[in-house]
């Protein structure tokens, strides 16, 4: 059993706890574990502001681009499956794809095909909407109206959501198989949490209620990227809310669920046998991809790389309207960490740094 140092955890739960009183964020949780279990765990503030209901394990958080790691888990389950190759071009697979047949598998995955990045915060839909909307629909005119790419293939690195569009798509092409059905069927019920995670909302499940400050230049700002009246509901304390919503693209941003199962997911990845990908496929997954002219790009095959306190690690944020997310692991060490909050995010905070180093440092 690892044990973790007292003095690690009072530093660690004081800087949580300063999110919430400092009103960063109206609730959070916060995990530290290994391969077997989660060592430390904090939870604090409220996942519903107006009925004051407390974050507890059980919170259902939106993983956003936390989702992205499992469209790359999968897509190197289709290759140890033998059903398609990373250095193969798209086209191969999708014919249709605009962007030219000089794109392999491994560019998007790696963010550097030279794909466009259009602002996604208007991606969403209605939870009414859901039953019927069709994603590879919705897409097809933004295809078309941001066909061109910015870079040759693999010169640069640059993020994009439609990258992992296509993605999903060629997961449904080679697989035969929905995205959603494919990741449910080889990831999330090997896992055994099909009941905790997944791109539906369920009726049982406490979803907590995203929030945005009212008072924040962003709050403004979003009155010009989408529909407030129609997505956004009351404010409360000082906090605007988010009503339940989808995004339009499941394989970038599409997983909801409860920490312990986006954890699941990465203890298993730790582990010497993972359910998911045998070793080789998990180095495969966590090489760092170099870019033509030889340097670094800082990005794996869905992982950004980054090193703290000595050990590397393979991490992604997961962030929109009214939430926000990270998902981390340190291969080398056999250790991970997840942070969930319910307030908006946009952009990689790298919030575990804070965290983490204070129980690294410890050892």
């Amino acid at each position: 059993m690892t044990t973790i140092e007292n003095i690690g955890v009072a530093q660690v739960n004081a800087i949580l706890q300063q999110q919430i009183s400092t009103r960063r964020t109206p609730g959070l949780y916060y995990a530290f574990f290994d391969a077997g279990e989660i060592l430390h765990e904090f939870t604090g503030g409220k996942a519903d502001v107006k009925n004051e209901t407390p974050v507890t394990p059980q919170t259902t958080f939106y993983g956003y681009s936390v989702t992205k790691i499992f469209t790359a888990t999968a897509l190197v389950q289709l290759v140890e499956q033998d059903k398609l190759s990373l250095d193969e071009p798209v086209k191969t697979y999708l014919p249709d794809f605009v962007y030219g047949d000089g794109i392999r598998v491994r560019h998007l995955l790696a963010h550097s095909g030279g794909l466009p990045n259009p602002l996604p915060i208007s991606w969403i839909h209605g939870v009414e909407k859901h039953a019927a909307f069709d994603g590879n629909r919705f897409f097809e005119p933004v295809f078309q109206k941001n066909a061109k790419v910015g870079f040759q293939p693999n010169d640069k690195f640059a993020y994009t959501n439609l990258g992992y569009v296509v993605l999903g798509q060629l997961i449904e092409k080679v697989s035969g198989l929905p995205y959603q059905q494919f990741v449910e069927q080889n990831i999330l019920a090997p896992l055994g949490v099909s009941e905790y995670l997944g791109f539906t909302r369920q009726n049982h499940w406490k979803v907590a209620t995203g929030y945005h400050k009212a008072l924040s230049f962003g709050n403004f700002l979003l009155s010009f990227l989408l529909d407030k009246k129609r997505f956004m509901g009351e404010a409360t304390d000082g906090w605007k809310s988010f009503l339940p919503t989808y995004v339009n693209g499941a394989a970038y941003g599409g997983l909801i669920g409860e920490p312990g199962a986006f954890i699941a997911f990465a203890q298993s990845l730790l582990k010497p046998e993972s359910r998911l990908l045998s070793p080789e496929g998990r180095q495969t997954m966590w090489q760092e991809n170099r870019l033509n002219n030889g340097k670094a790009s800082g990005m794996s095959l869905g992982w950004f790389k980054g090193n703290l306190a000595g050990q590397s690690f393979a991490h992604h944020a997961g962030g929109g309207g009214g939430f926000y997310c990270e998902l981390r692991v340190y291969p080398e060490s056999g250790f991970g960490s997840a942070v969930f909050m319910n307030r908006s995010g946009f952009s990689d905070a790298r919030f575990l740094d804070k965290t983490d180093a204070a129980f690294l440092r410890s050892r």
